[in-house]
């Protein structure tokens, strides 16, 4: 069975390969390089908190993308660590929302502990209304958007929703459209 590490580079390498073949390499091209464990490590100082493993796996193998647009997620760009910084104040800004409304925390899917973290990262978005996070604490990831609640449970992990995003991938679940740069993958239903 594969570790962790190596189920995150699989699932990274079937999204590629399958863009590759339905002629969005586009996408591939644009993701930068992975960061040295000495540079995630120096992130993980500056922000104050310990970077979920998945998250450092992740960031190891890409750490984002060279540009925007020709995102790798859906129509969203993948955030490598300074763009994630960059996001900061949406994160921050949904969360003192939800802050408020303790009854919504249930249909959120966030925890008690999540909530009242400040230890948030965006890893992929669009725009200011639609983003990723991860929880710094936990690992689990979210949708982060300008409705009510702002967050939503979308995986348990990085590794697993990387995981999932590659099945609805393989699935043909993504159509290949024009725009958002050269072209994004779309999906009828969700940004991602």
């Amino acid at each position: 069975m594969m570790d962790r590490d190596a189920r995150i580079r699989d699932a990274i390498e079937r999204v590629k390969s399958w863009m590759q073949a339905h002629g969005a390499g586009a996408l591939v091209e644009n993701l930068a390089p992975g960061h040295t464990r000495e540079r995630l490590d120096h992130f993980e100082a500056a922000v104050g908190f310990p970077l979920p493993a998945d998250l450092r796996a992740l960031w190891s193998v890409h750490a984002g993308q060279r540009s925007e647009q020709n995102g790798f997620v859906g129509a969203m760009d993948l955030f490598g660590p300074d763009a994630s910084l960059g996001e900061e104040d949406g994160v921050s800004s949904a969360l003192k929302f939800l802050r408020r409304a303790p009854a919504q925390w249930a249909e959120a899917g966030v925890t008690r502990e999540e909530a009242k973290s400040d230890a948030w990262l965006a890893i992929a978005g669009r725009g200011y209304a639609d983003l990723l996070v991860v929880n710094g604490e936990t690992g689990r990831v979210f949708t982060c958007e300008k409705r009510s609640p702002p967050l939503h449970l979308v995986a348990e992990s990085i590794m697993d929703w990387l995981e999932a995003y590659a099945q609805r991938v393989e699935a043909g679940q993504y159509a290949v459209k024009e725009g958002f740069g050269d072209c994004y993958l779309a999906r009828p239903d969700a940004m991602y």
